[in-house]
């Protein structure tokens, strides 16, 4: 699924690229009038997440070669929809960019009953950043060291344990509710307001086991505070390549992970992206940096980012209508 980064971090071309050429051009850039102004990345997450960091990286990097101050702003809330709002109703001039997420360009699209924005309709993705598959890990307490043995012990004691959420439609609620239906356990679910504050339960023992991606507790888990059991993904992870893959493990369909991607407003102009796409050659630093805190840098051209950004959203309705038959 994942294909590590060599020493260039490569953002694909844009989508709708017929719809931002017939728009009509705010910003030449070919008339070096653009950027004329700083360009702000905003990010629908605190500051000191995963996401943050990558933006702050690829804010250093913009202003160098681009030669305008780039500023991180951070909009947190809502799940992500009050960055996602105001980045799509942003100006489409080249000087607003905008971390979208798996959350706000697939999943909220279902789990909110109106959204001010369309995932598809109002950006234009410039192409992935990173992606990060899930993992499942328990407190170490826990009687289990495989997949199979912790299913068992969750069987042997229905509706006693717990897992811990980021929060209600996070990806590490969904996930958590994928592998519930999919091994047939009963577990109590506890969203937290952020994961920090649920990986703090889980290390001091107050919840049983998380779905979280791997920068979020690379560090406890080399302290031994929480143990890792299986790794959601199809390929072997470079940074923790002794964790199990679940479909060896005998879950094929048990795969998930969260994403990062940039995007602009729909209209920006055709010639604003393709200088983007040019000078978004991001240093080697920026893959060492992330793989440091437990990130391996996916590239995808952008048709097949396009094709995977639809079939996630196609994935994560069925998962969370399946959830609200079972709330109704």
């Amino acid at each position: 699924m994942m294909l590590l980064a060599r020493r260039r971090f490569i953002l694909g071309g844009a989508a709708a690229v017929a719809n931002a050429a017939a728009a009509p051009s705010r910003a030449d850039p070919s008339s070096n009038t653009w950027p004329s102004k700083t360009i702000a990345i905003l990010v629908p997450f605190p500051a000191g997440g995963s996401a943050d960091l990558s933006a702050r990286l690829l804010a250093e990097h913009l202003k160098t070669v681009l030669g305008q101050p780039v500023v991180v702003e951070n909009k947190p809330g809502a799940g992500g929809n009050i960055a996602a709002a105001e980045a799509a109703r942003a100006q489409g001039d080249g000087h607003t960019l905008f971390v979208g997420t798996n959350g706000t360009q697939t999943i909220n699209q279902s789990l909110y009953r109106h959204l001010a924005y369309d995932p598809a309709a109002d950006f234009t993705a410039i192409g992935m950043m990173w992606s990060a598959p899930h993992l499942i890990v328990v407190h170490p307490a826990i009687p289990a060291r495989s997949l199979d043995t912790f299913i068992t012990y969750v069987r042997a004691h229905p509706g006693e344990l717990s897992f811990g959420s980021s929060g209600i439609g996070s990806s590490t609620h969904l996930f958590g509710e994928m592998f519930k239906a999919r091994a047939g356990l009963d577990m109590i679910h506890v969203p937290y307001r952020g994961q920090g504050a649920a990986l703090a339960d889980l290390i001091g023992g107050r919840i049983a086991a998380m779905f979280p991606i791997v920068p979020d507790v690379i560090a406890p888990m080399r302290a031994d505070q929480v143990r890792a059991l299986a790794f959601a993904a199809n390929s072997a992870s470079g940074i923790l390549p002794d964790v199990p893959l679940t479909p060896h493990l005998g879950y094929p369909d048990l795969i998930a992970s969260a994403w990062v991607a940039l995007y602009v407003p729909a209209l920006t102009p055709a010639p604003i992206i393709e200088r983007f796409r040019a000078q978004l050659d991001v240093s080697y630093a920026f893959v060492e940096r992330m793989k440091q805190v437990g990130i391996e840098v996916e590239r995808r051209r952008l048709d097949e980012f396009v094709d995977f950004a639809q079939q996630e959203r196609d994935r994560w309705a069925k998962v969370i209508a399946s959830l609200k038959r079972q709330i109704e």
